[in-house]
């Protein structure tokens, strides 16, 4: 029989080697205290920095010096009545031209056109357009408006270095009434009238959204309408200034159009050969 000493000094041992089992096992709590201990904290990752459109950049280097807005006015009748035949015909003609340097307005051309075709007006065009009868009866025909502006465009030597664009809000002005009619007359069109920039295509393209004509454009950029809507020379001034607006907002003006005249009309001169005088 074992004494009680002895019978202490085992359960001493036992309880001894129970301790150091225990202590070699991995504890739970040890081990996720280690984990957090060890786990690195990393920096917040960096994301790209992208640029800034700048607005109001006046010295926007632009691929024109000058841009020529234009807005034609033409004969017209009610919409339940067809299309104008045989043709319809320009009845204004204006342009402004302007800087882009500055977006200040250099000169303008306004000329009303006399129509041949159709010669009286009806109703209908002067309730829409303002223009009354005697505004076009004793004017220049297009053909002769087209050496006028010509002449016009010739005043200023710089136009020359093909640095300028047309300026439209829409297409219809030169790949419909200029082409048509000039194709009905049998006339020529000079070549700087191939190409042009429609201020609805360059704002889609600078925005990504597409605005249905100039009244939308002008609420787009906070601007009151000035004049009288399909009033040639006042809707080329609300043009004017929407294409301030999207200049000074940081587009860089692209041709967005062209006429697809064929390549023998493209041959023409640039601008049209002074008449030979005969002797």
């Amino acid at each position: 029989m074992l004494s009680n000493y002895q019978v202490f000094v085992k359960s001493t041992r036992l309880l001894l080697n129970e301790v150091a089992a225990f202590s070699t096992k991995p504890s739970t709590f040890v081990q996720d205290f280690k984990l957090v201990k060890s786990r690195e904290v990393k920096a917040p990752p960096r994301y790209p920095i992208f640029a800034t459109k700048e607005k109001g950049n006046l010295n926007m280097a632009q691929q024109f010096d000058y841009l020529l807005i234009l807005d034609f006015e033409a004969t017209c009748q009610e919409n339940s009545l067809g299309p104008m035949l045989p043709v319809q015909e320009i009845i204004e003609f204006p342009v402004v031209q302007l800087s882009t340097s500055d977006w200040s307005e250099i000169r303008r051309f306004h000329q009303y056109v006399r129509p041949t075709e159709c010669p009286k007006l009806s109703s209908f065009c002067t309730t829409l357009t303002g223009i009354i009868q005697e505004m076009v009866d004793d004017k220049p025909t297009i053909s002769n408006v087209l050496e006028n502006f010509d002449e016009w465009m010739k005043e200023d030597s710089r136009l020359e270095k093909r640095n300028f664009a047309f300026v439209t809000c829409g297409d219809w002005d030169l790949k419909v009434a200029l082409t048509n009619e000039a194709k009905f007359k049998n006339l020529k069109i000079p070549e700087y009238f191939t190409q042009w920039i429609n201020v609805k295509k360059a704002y889609a393209a600078h925005t990504n959204h597409f605005a249905k004509g100039m009244t939308q454009l002008l609420k787009i950029y906070d601007l009151q309408h000035k004049g009288r809507h399909h009033s040639g020379i006042d809707d080329v001034a609300n043009i004017c200034e929407i294409v301030r607006c999207l200049g000074k907002d940081g587009h860089n003006y692209r041709i967005t159009s062209s006429s697809n005249q064929t390549t023998a009309s493209k041959q023409q001169r640039f601008f049209r050969e002074a008449p030979r005088k005969t002797k």
